[in-house]
């Protein structure tokens, strides 16, 4: 992908040939949690993995970020902290634009295109927030499933859901045990409400 055909830069006037854009290998930290974000980060290849830590020391995926994607950018205006929550891991060799945060301020100043590009970016990640408030209020395992399966159907316009990351991603996305998320869905195949592989779930009823 790359930058011009960044929905960000859509009809804008802005001249991108100063921006840095870096290339990164797989499993590279991009920045850790709790580092302060002095970027907007727009990710043109690959894939990058939003980890978080717990008091004990394991680590679960916040979120996943895909080519498209940007990072930083709820974090650019905030007067109250403006760190991120989960470190910043490649997955797969990844190649990342960014942008310091003084200059991209310069650029939604003086070009209003940029702007409302811009305002649609944080609309959509404050949509994608909601779902993930609503994802953590369903009351059980299978709730969780079918709100994310309900939600896929809709973006994807399909029963059959193709998986775009792992098992375990998964249930770090529903925030579930690995083992709960298994038996569940072999709960769910049994009583004719999906069906599944490796890389898809199909959505019976």
């Amino acid at each position: 992908m790359k930058l011009r055909n960044c929905t960000l830069f859509h009809n804008t006037r802005i001249n991108l040939s100063s921006i840095i854009v870096r290339d990164y290998p797989s499993g590279h930290s991009i920045a850790l949690e709790s580092e302060t974000s002095n970027n907007l980060g727009i990710i043109l290849e690959g894939r990058i993995l939003v980890k978080a830590y717990t008091l004990s020391g394991s680590n679960f995926t916040l979120n996943i970020l895909e080519e498209g994607s940007y990072f930083g950018d709820l974090l650019m205006f905030s007067d109250q902290i403006n760190c991120f929550p989960g470190s910043l891991i490649t997955q797969g060799k990844t190649k990342v634009a960014l942008i310091p945060n003084n200059i991209f301020r310069k650029f939604l100043f003086n070009d209003n295109d940029l702007l409302r590009n811009f305002l649609r970016v944080l609309s959509n990640n404050a949509n994608d927030l909601s779902y993930k408030n609503k994802m953590l209020s369903q009351d059980s395992v299978r709730d969780k499933i079918l709100y994310f399966l309900l939600q896929q159907k809709r973006s994807q316009k399909s029963n059959r859901i193709k998986l775009r990351m792992t098992k375990e991603e998964l249930a770090n996305q529903l925030f579930i045990q690995r083992p709960s998320l298994s038996r569940e869905l072999s709960r769910m195949k049994s009583d004719g409400l999906i069906d599944y592989d490796r890389y898809t779930i199909t959505i019976k009823k």
